[in-house]
């Protein structure tokens, strides 16, 4: 949830700022870097909600969400790079958004308890937001641009293209 107020309240800040000299995408990339930047803070700062989303049976969960903090944070910052390495970071970022999601699963299918979040419903309504999270890491770093040419980019640019 807190990755979300911090997307869409620093869009809404950015936007104002920004109208005429930066584009959509520029926006949006911000933005998802701030988030990522905050999330990870979190996880730093307040460990528990994210070692919650981690079935016991899991070994060194305070480490997993310690490095997992510190990646997001690395993330985060590495959106507002060169932009020579904009597509390959957001590239990373959505493969590092797959990754983490089956703890969202875990969360949704269990019904484990998560510390500062609602229950519920609440679980099933994040797992298609991580969907949205993995297209927008994407969109908003050009990612298929750093793909070989033979793969998805090539393609996607002679469809447009046509």
């Amino acid at each position: 949830m807190l990755f979300l107020i911090v997307l869409f309240a620093s869009y809404a800040v950015i936007w104002p700022l920004t109208r005429s000299s930066t584009t959509r995408r520029a926006r949006w990339r911000i933005a998802l870097g701030a988030g990522m930047v905050v999330a990870g803070a979190a996880h730093l700062a307040m460990p528990l909600p994210f070692i919650q989303h981690l079935p016991e049976i899991v070994p060194m969960r305070e480490a997993i969400v310690f490095g997992s903090g510190v990646v997001e944070i690395v993330l985060g910052l590495a959106l507002a790079g060169p932009a020579r390495w904009r597509p390959t970071v957001g590239l990373v970022l959505a493969a590092y958004l797959v990754a983490v999601f089956p703890g969202n699963l875990y969360v949704a299918f269990s019904g484990a308890a998560v510390e500062g979040q609602p229950g519920g419903i609440y679980a099933w309504l994040r797992l298609p937001l991580q969907g949205f999270f993995i297209w927008l890491a994407v969109w908003s770093t050009d990612g298929l641009s750093a793909l070989p040419g033979r793969f998805v980019a090539r393609g996607l640019r002679r469809a447009s293209i046509a």
